[in-house]
């Protein structure tokens, strides 16, 4: 990257400073911190879910899996439909009928405090594990451009989002969405048609590319075994993101700020049209990656690199920019979220300046994990792999327990909280321990094992406990 491309990357990064500051809510109070008076309409809010659940992590990950392995990843499409119905029919008018900071207080009602705590501290854990993890991606392609460090690049992604997510809260945070949709379908969309004039690519090449890599064998076998098969995918994509639409409290966040339940629903469609657009662009700029770099010996980060690079003056500083919105998005998103679901619990976060540093502290957190990452996940390979496997498969015990606490009256405040206890503690050990099973089998057996044991658990003689207070 040359100067002109490095100053690209740094007037986006000092914009987002500047809408955070003019965004900067007048009343501290935790209605506008975190739901911005409940002001947006369903377009921003769409876009704003869409653009958070989309982090670096996809934005370098899908079309890295494309270039490596072929168009098995296109099985994950269809969940982005197929979870409309489960969200908008039963979680959006759950959510919207107990309104409130944290998704999770109607668990302390349901079951008791245990288990609203219990979700607390998961949502947080696998919050920081996914802005660390999130951090490292973006590092890693930006490390192939700039060649500087990647701690240095954490660090200066990390702070920027930090700063103006906590001087802005939640509207900044959605204002600054929409910004980062854009440039990311823009910059997508320019690169895209600059290597099709450029390269003289078409409908046809595209084509045969599909040809030549066809699915793998067993496609459609039920085996656990294969990287990716039509069951396990098509299964594991559609429970993570029944979990990301229906127990994550970013998501389920907008939903509250929405200014009706119908406007949240009207947000949630436009989400789904805005990932397959998004995710439909990266499999046919994954495409042109590998037909016009046309080394399957490189590694997919050098070759996205190379093609990038290889673009008129400019290109590298706007991809550059996009990879940082898609960074960003996420950050500010999550910490936000975490300092909702923290209002008013923890003293410290709770009395400082009405949450502000407590976003902050929240942040470094998320900084320190992912520097703590970079070992980790280089010795890990691919980032499609690790986001499964980590990121989804511990979004699995907070589904099952936002499940079975709004769909059943049988499972125990003993079984719900030991339950879902078990389901994370077995999620961390089959991650530890199988390393060679389909990237979307760890969210499938994970979310199985919290269910079963919540259910196991309700019908022993600890399900028969006294319920404990809500507080």
């Amino acid at each position: 990257m040359n100067t002109f491309e490095i100053s690209i990357a740094v007037l986006y990064a000092l914009v987002m400073i500047l809408i955070g500051v003019i965004n900067s809510p007048k009343s501290r109070s935790r209605e506008q911190l975190y739901l911005a008076g409940s002001s947006f309409s369903w377009i921003f809010l769409g876009i704003s879910v869409m653009i958070s659940a989309f982090s670096a992590v996809n934005f370098i990950a899908f079309p890295s899996e494309i270039i490596e392995f072929g168009p098995a990843v296109l099985v994950s499409l269809p969940a982005f439909i197929l979870v409309l119905y489960p969200v908008t029919k039963w979680f959006i008018p759950f959510f919207f009928r107990n309104k409130g900071f944290s998704a999770y207080s109607f668990l302390g009602e349901r079951f008791d405090a245990r288990a609203k705590y219990l979700a607390t501290v998961l949502f947080i854990v696998w919050r920081l594990m996914w802005i660390s993890i999130t951090l490292y991606a973006s590092a890693m392609f930006l490390k192939v451009f700039t060649g500087w460090p990647m701690a240095v690049i954490i660090m200066l992604t990390g702070i920027t989002a930090i700063f103006y997510s906590s001087v802005g809260g939640f509207r900044a945070v959605v204002v600054t969405d929409m910004i980062q949709f854009i440039i990311l379908f823009g910059t997508l969309c320019l690169t895209l048609f600059m290597a099709v004039r450029n390269e003289g690519l078409s409908f046809g090449s595209f084509s045969r590319w599909i040809v030549d890599n066809p699915f793998p064998e067993g496609f459609f076998s039920f085996s656990l075994k294969l990287r990716i098969s039509f069951w396990s995918g098509l299964t594991g994509t559609l429970i993570a993101f029944t979990a990301r639409y229906g127990a994550d409290q970013i998501t389920i966040q907008r939903y509250m700020a929405s200014r009706s339940e119908k406007e949240a629903k009207k947000a949630i469609i436009l989400n789904s049209c805005a990932v397959l657009s998004i995710l439909a662009l990266l499999l046919v700029w994954g495409i042109a990656v590998s037909m016009v770099i046309r080394s399957s010996s490189l590694p997919p980060l050098k070759q996205m690199a190379l093609f990038i690079s290889s673009m008129p003056a400019g290109a590298a500083g706007l991809f550059t920019a996009a990879l940082l919105a898609a960074s960003m998005s996420s950050i500010d998103s999550g910490l936000n979220a975490m300092s909702a679901v923290l209002s008013g619990k923890l003293k410290f976060i709770s009395s400082i300046n009405n949450e502000k540093y407590g976003t902050m502290i929240l942040g470094f957190l998320s900084l320190s994990g992912a520097l703590l990452l970079i070992p980790v996940i280089a010795s890990e390979g691919s980032l499609f792999a690790v986001a499964n496997k980590i990121i989804h498969g511990f979004g699995a015990p907070i589904l099952s327990l936002v499940i079975i606490g709004i769909f059943t009256k049988r499972i125990t405040p003993a079984g719900a909280f030991w339950g879902t206890l078990t389901g994370t503690a077995f999620s961390v050990a089959f991650v530890v321990l199988f390393d060679n099973l389909a990237v979307h089998a760890y969210v499938i057996i994970n979310i199985s094992v919290a269910l079963s044991a919540s259910w196991i658990i309700s019908c022993s003689g600890m399900g028969k406990q006294r319920k404990n207070p809500t507080e």
